[in-house]
């Protein structure tokens, strides 16, 4: 397990079975821009090291002793990008409602594995070559439409699954794609996530009450591990 270099990027097993750690192990040595800093047998493990340091992927199977993937997932304020392996089909729904980034059914290849890789290693590059200081607009698509949004209109933004919903006074235009990817595209002045799922524009806050602000009318919770955040930008 190397240092990570210039343009790589840190990952994580949380996997019970002593193969298909063998085998992601393997799969992720043929993989120069990953990184492995750990192999952990479950999720309490793995939950350590994310308290530690910092992993920007994790590969997680479901199914493990103590606590499964969902439910520690759930637990999470601040997430990794998630690609699930797992044997079982039927958590695919719930897993995506998670926000994973893909989920790959066992037994898999190296090239569908290859193919999930390439999806986080694109995400990950359009983040880093966005502008967040200067973003004024944003362009986004939503039923076959194209719109341009000022994001000093934008209230909040809520993840639902894969899908956001952004917020404004007069509507709610909803897009396919991640908290996170989006998060990079606004400006970092006064938009501030919150929660897992919330993004606010601070300059929108009406009031504070316990760990919940609200905004046109609408309370959003605020996650423990963001507060400080808030009360440091306000």
């Amino acid at each position: 397990m190397n240092k990570p270099k210039e343009n790589t990027y840190t990952c994580l097993i949380v996997e019970d079975e002593p193969i298909s750690q063998e085998i992601l192990e393997a799969y992720i040595q043929d993989c120069p821009q990953l990184v492995l800093k750990g192999i952990c047998k479950d999720a309490i493990e793995a939950n350590t090291i994310l308290l530690n340091q910092k992993i920007d992927l994790l590969f997680l199977d479901i199914n493990m002793p103590k606590l499964n993937g969902i439910e520690w997932l759930k637990s999470l304020d601040e997430l990794p990008e998630v690609i699930f392996t797992t044997a079982y089909p039927e958590y695919a729904v719930e897993g995506f409602d998670l926000n994973a980034l893909d989920y790959l059914l066992k037994p898999f290849s190296f090239n569908r594995f290859l193919k999930a890789v390439n999806k986080f290693t694109s995400l990950q590059k359009n983040v880093e070559n966005s502008d967040p200081i200067s973003s004024s607009t944003i362009t986004v698509k939503s039923n076959k439409k194209t719109y341009l949004i000022k994001t000093s209109d934008l209230n909040f933004i809520e993840s639902d699954g894969d899908y956001l919903k952004l917020y404004r006074d007069e509507d709610c235009i909803v897009i396919h794609e991640t908290l996170k990817a989006f998060q990079s595209k606004l400006p970092q002045n006064n938009f501030l996530r919150i929660h897992r799922s919330y993004i606010i524009n601070t300059d929108k806050i009406d009031y504070l009450e316990g760990n919940q602000v609200c905004i046109h009318k609408r309370m959003i919770p605020v996650a423990s591990s963001y507060r400080e955040g808030l009360k440091e930008l306000l």
